[in-house]
């Protein structure tokens, strides 16, 4: 039961952090917006506590500030940040491959189905199922090289956030998810053939095409 209970409050957390974000992006919350933690908590009929967990998760993604007395308003996301969080998220994912070789089946396994849940995603266009397969996929790369200060970091900057701000921008330049999970298909092909070389080039690859999203561009969006 405990357990229970600690999953729906998270599930509602990221609920609740999910739609703020949408908000901010597509305009309903513009620069400088409010955000009284009151009345979030009535429209989602919670507590407090989830919407607090949520907004710091924005603060700790740089969508949204907060000042003591002044409360929290929006930032919007900013594209030079940005930029420079997907340099150092590429400096981590392809020292994670050169450490990761050679590539254990169960690690293949695991990024195969990984890329099937993202293929499956591209069929219906289902942003959300596609970017949280996505991810799950990069932070397996993570995760393989066995440098806990690596995967440590990579969470820390709060890719669920920062992954659907990168695909709503590209999605916005006309970019499609397929063209993305092909970039994917040929990343693991390289891993397959245990070419570490050829798999970092291709993470390089994939997550430049991404960082591009933020590329001459406002320094705000949002």
């Amino acid at each position: 039961m405990r357990g229970y209970v600690v999953l729906k409050k998270t599930c509602m957390r990221d609920r609740i952090r999910d739609t703020l974000v949408s908000r901010i992006l597509d305009g309903t919350y513009p620069a400088g917006t409010q955000l009284k933690e009151l009345y979030l908590a009535r429209e989602f009929d919670v507590s407090q506590a989830p919407i607090r967990e949520a907004l710091r998760e924005l603060e700790g993604s740089g969508l949204v500030t907060s000042e003591r007395f002044r409360g929290t308003r929006v930032r919007g996301a900013d594209c030079a940040e940005m930029r420079e969080s997907y340099e150092l998220r590429m400096m981590l994912e392809m020292r994670s491959v050169t450490l990761a070789a050679p590539y254990e089946p169960v690690l293949l396994d695991d990024l195969t189905e990984h890329l099937r849940l993202m293929d499956a995603a591209v069929k219906v266009d289902d942003s959300e199922a596609y970017i949280d397969s996505a991810l799950r996929f990069h932070r397996r790369l993570v995760e393989s090289s066995g440098n806990r200060t690596f995967l440590s970091v990579w969470d820390s900057l709060l890719w669920d956030i920062r992954g659907r701000i990168a695909l709503r921008r590209l999605a916005d330049q006309g970019k499609s998810l397929k063209a993305l999970a092909n970039l994917h298909r040929t990343l693991l092909a390289r891993l397959r053939a245990q070419d570490v070389e050829g798999a970092t080039e291709r993470v390089k690859a994939l997550l430049e095409r991404v960082c591009a999203a933020f590329d001459e561009s406002p320094a705000q969006v949002g």
